[in-house]
């Protein structure tokens, strides 16, 4: 599968492969010779080229900051699947008329976060779907209303199923 790290200067792909009951990061088909370890508190012992690094991490609402050597970077993470959602959402959202989300994936269901009528803010979820044992998280392109809600929790949708139809919000 592969990884995408984004800085604001910078574009960064892995792949993440699971072989013979390990996992590892590679970049141009090469394993990348990294070691991490959490150390708690949200820092983290780096082994890179057998050069050692102390990192600190910390979420926040659009991804991660990373502190390595007294430098301070903004980076956000996503895998292909999430990179897909995202753009299949995107390209959803044209205009802010009402629109139809669709299951970019096949999947289930697992939560919906919305009901008829709320009033959603752009980025907020609208429901969550599990793929491959991953969450995705399926959210409101625009400011918008939700009109209808096509699934149900535990329901099992086929990539390009209707899941729910909103109306985007005018400005005056």
């Amino acid at each position: 599968m592969k990884i995408f790290a984004n800085t604001k200067k910078n574009e960064f792909s892995f792949d993440w492969i699971e072989q013979n009951g390990e996992s590892y990061l590679a970049k141009d088909g090469k394993r990348l010779d990294v070691e991490l370890v959490a150390l708690g508190d949200g820092r983290y012992s780096l082994i890179k080229d057998n050069m050692p690094y102390i990192v600190n991490i910390s979420k926040n609402d659009d991804g991660y900051q990373v502190r390595v050597a007294g430098d301070l970077f903004h980076v956000q993470v996503e895998d292909e699947r999430t990179r897909k959602v995202k753009e299949l959402v995107k390209a959803a959202s044209g205009g802010h008329g009402e629109k139809t989300i669709k299951a970019p994936i096949p999947g289930l269901v697992i939560k919906v976060q919305s009901a008829v009528g709320d009033i959603i803010k752009e980025g907020d979820g609208l429901l969550i779907l599990e793929a491959m044992k991953m969450e995705n998280i399926i959210k409101a392109p625009y400011d918008c209303e939700v009109l209808e809600i096509a699934v149900k929790e535990s329901d099992t949708v086929t990539q390009n199923q209707v899941l729910i139809k909103i109306k985007g919000l005018t400005t005056n």
